[in-house]
């Protein structure tokens, strides 16, 4: 009886998880309806919409834009982490407690597609946004020529720089003419190739006393008491520095010869190529006799490992003014606009209330390389994707059509600080006069979209630790692209790929 009992007992609780679990209401271009009066999709009566972001005050401007142009329609919002809620949505949205429209990083558009919980925008949607929005980014959310969502905003990688410093360090040598006075001029002008900037950087050991300058403004930017020297042990990769160990930011250095991982459209799968011959080249450029292993580098000189050189040593030290030059996205800004008040207020760096973030600090594209050819970077993007799940399709799909438009863009500009993903800047009020965001967007230009396909999670490793074999275990090129590939292909394997 009481093992009957206990049968019963689960089949009741199965059949009422079954219950609640949630139908999909609408998954086709020709289940929603479009109202040609309205120029929007006829929204379901007594529809309420729940947004999914991690900013309350985003969230507040863009409802209270919503409530003006959808007075009839309850927009709320929750605040949950872009980077969480591909992973939420898919236990959510079945479960019928998902948000309608949610705010995620491109690299989850492939797990999101691939779970089905992924509304495929319809035809009418998709012409608007190649339309208004760089191709770059709405790629990252395409498969198959469909789209899975919409780009927000771009995040790509630059050379970013300390113009204070620049303009100290003297010309380096270089084979493209040049007027240039001090090296902010050389790199402001485009007047320098990359393989030539980092020759003359490690020349100077990369480091001010290695190229006999006085650096302004020092007491602010290395904290001795006396504020005389700086010490050998904190004048170590102060010119130049990046996160080394990372593949996002060392993939534009093998482009130089016509590399792209995972073919011209970057989806197919068999063509991850790092043993190409093209990559090899590459290689044997940036590295020379300056970039070399971790006992012969001049460009890194003291540096046992790439794992040592992350956030902390570069971004973190250009942040706080010691770094001249690092290879960054936007992000970097953030915390040196929230100090600005501050550094207003102490004198630092000889700032004054009319100071500005560009009269210290620029961005521009990275320097091309002696072949002519720019370095290409990933582009990086936000982007909102429709729960299939939503009880309101129709006017889901204009929440999300709302959210590309050009009223949020400027929020998106204005209130997060990031660089929407508009073809057109003229239309966001200041961002056409922020050089330094136009420096990001100058690069912009010279990326590609990431991979959208589920070989794209497994690549990260074995792209990065092509440059980890030659620096740290002083593999030959040759030796370290086969041992990426065999990493690669391994990875695959246990991935059941």
């Amino acid at each position: 009886m009481r093992k009957l009992l206990s049968i019963i007992m689960i089949l009741a609780l199965t059949l009422s998880l079954a219950g609640c679990k949630k139908s999909v209401t609408a998954k086709f271009e020709d289940d929603l309806k479009w109202d040609d009066k309205s120029q929007s999709y006829a929204m379901e009566k007594d529809a309420k919409l729940m947004l999914w972001t991690d900013n309350d005050e985003f969230a507040e401007k863009v409802i209270e834009l919503w409530d003006k142009k959808y007075p009839d329609v309850t927009l709320e919002y929750e605040n949950v982490a872009a980077n969480d809620s591909a992973k939420k949505i898919k236990l959510d949205g079945p479960a019928g407690l998902g948000a309608d429209v949610f705010y995620m990083p491109h690299n989850s558009v492939v797990d999101t597609r691939e779970s089905g919980t992924l509304y495929k925008l319809p035809e009418r949607v998709k012409e608007m946004v190649m339309n208004d929005m760089q191709e770059s980014a709405y790629k990252v959310a395409m498969y198959e020529n469909d789209m899975y969502a919409i780009p927000s905003s771009i995040e790509n990688i630059a050379l970013v720089y300390n113009k204070q410093l620049l303009k100290a360090l003297p010309v380096l040598p270089t084979t493209i003419k040049t007027n240039a006075s001090n090296l902010l001029e050389q790199v402001e002008n485009k007047e320098i190739y990359m393989e030539e900037l980092l020759e003359g950087i490690a020349s100077w050991g990369n480091n001010y006393s290695g190229a006999g300058i006085e650096v302004p403004y020092k007491q602010d930017r290395f904290y001795k008491g006396d504020g005389e020297e700086i010490s050998e042990s904190e004048d170590i990769h102060t010119i130049l520095a990046w996160q080394l160990y990372d593949a996002y930011h060392n993939y534009p250095f093998l482009t130089r010869d016509g590399y792209r991982v995972f073919g011209s459209d970057n989806n197919n799968p068999d063509m991850f190529d790092i043993d190409k011959p093209e990559v090899r080249s590459s290689i044997e450029a940036v590295i020379g006799d300056w970039y070399g292993n971790k006992d012969e580098s001049r460009l890194f000189p003291g540096l046992a490992t790439l794992e040592d050189m992350g956030w902390d040593q570069a971004p973190s030290r250009f942040q706080k003014g010691q770094v001249a030059m690092t290879i960054t996205g936007p992000w970097v800004m953030q915390d040196i606009k929230k100090n600005w008040d501050l550094w207003i207020q102490e004198g630092k760096f000889g700032l004054t209330p009319d100071s500005e973030p560009s009269d210290i600090f620029g961005a521009t594209a990275l320097p091309k390389f002696s072949n002519g050819n720019n370095p290409i970077t990933f582009s990086g993007v936000q982007v909102t994707g429709m729960n299939i799940y939503t009880n309101y399709p129709n006017a889901a799909m204009n929440l999300i059509s709302f959210l590309a438009s050009d009223e949020v863009m400027k929020v998106v500009y204005s209130t997060l600080g990031k660089i929407p993903a508009v073809k057109d800047s003229s239309k966001i009020p200041g961002l056409n006069e922020d050089s330094i965001s136009n420096g990001f967007l100058e690069q912009a230009i010279y990326s590609h979209a990431m991979p959208v396909i589920q070989e794209g999670n497994y690549m990260w490793d074995p792209l990065r630790d092509v440059w980890t074999n030659i620096f740290v275990e002083k593999m030959s090129i040759e030796e370290a692209q086969a041992k990426s590939l065999s990493d690669y292909q391994r990875i695959l394997e246990d991935a059941g790929k």
